[in-house]
């Protein structure tokens, strides 16, 4: 039974990290005012969105809600065999690696990626950097909403409740994992941006599964909690880099010591 409900968590996850792949690769996003107005028209974008979604759209967030609802199913089980099954080496790693690319190492990535683009002069990791760092504040801002609302008590939880505790707001943090938000909300950035490389989506998505699961090991959420947080950063990923390849024309100003002009860039 556990086995049939892990299988379904990661086909659920294929389907939300395939559902949105077909994405133009952006390199003309830069850091000034525009990209600032656009956190706020993309968070516009986000809450309106629904009005308007068509059939699919509404099928898949039954899927992602149904199969998310059938995993808490597992949620004890898969928290008992992490806690049963736990050694130092395995333990040091998430606890000072894996937890962290729910924040500050995913915040040291992106910024790695910018500085690389402007010291090499390579636009899209400039652009993937900017983008990635808006979902990762975009993504993170939305999960506060269930966090907040939905109260469900973590599995650490002194009292020892079990996954089906909910408290009402402001009374849990767990669902969804707010850490595993944060890591596919960068992954999806940089997997769609570097789409054409073999390796690059696989490692991304690879570790920001392994940051996932690390808050399941470290007894911080359940397993339904990170398959949640894992489809709001996939989502909330590519739609803001959908909404980067919605503008047709940008405008970007160059020189050197011998000339200045501006740029025009189309994509299609």
């Amino acid at each position: 039974m556990i086995n049939k409900l892990q299988n379904k968590g990661i086909l659920l996850l294929l389907l939300i990290m395939l559902s949105n792949v077909v994405f133009a690769q952006i390199d003309t996003v830069r850091f000034n005012k525009y990209y600032f107005k656009k956190y706020w028209t993309d968070t516009k974008g986000i809450v309106t969105s629904p009005t308007r979604w068509q059939q699919g759209d509404w099928l898949k967030l039954g899927i992602i809600i149904s199969g998310t609802a059938g995993l808490t199913l597992a949620d004890q089980s898969v928290k008992d065999y992490f806690q049963a099954h736990k050694n130092k080496t395995e333990t040091y790693i998430s606890a000072n690696f894996l937890e962290h690319f729910g924040a500050e190492h995913s915040i040291l990535l992106i910024s790695g990626i910018f500085t690389y683009g402007l010291l090499t002069k390579k636009e899209r990791c400039v652009s993937t950097a900017l983008i990635a760092l808006e979902s990762f504040a975009l993504a993170s801002l939305v999960t506060r909403i269930p966090k907040t609302l939905v109260g469900r008590q973590r599995p650490d939880n002194w009292q020892g409740d079990g996954p089906y505790t909910f408290k009402g707001p402001f009374n849990g943090t767990s669902f969804p994992s707010g850490h595993t938000t944060a890591s596919f909300a960068v992954a999806s950035v940089i997997a769609t941006q570097y789409r054409d490389s073999k390796w690059i989506p696989i490692t991304a998505y690879t570790v920001a599964s392994l940051a996932g699961l690390s808050r399941i090991y470290d007894n911080k959420h359940w397993l339904s909690d990170v398959v949640a947080g894992a489809a709001i950063g996939t989502l909330v990923g590519n739609f803001v880099s959908h909404r980067s390849s919605d503008s047709k024309l940008t405008v970007i100003p160059f020189g050197n010591n011998n000339y200045q002009g501006i740029k025009l860039s189309y994509i299609w």
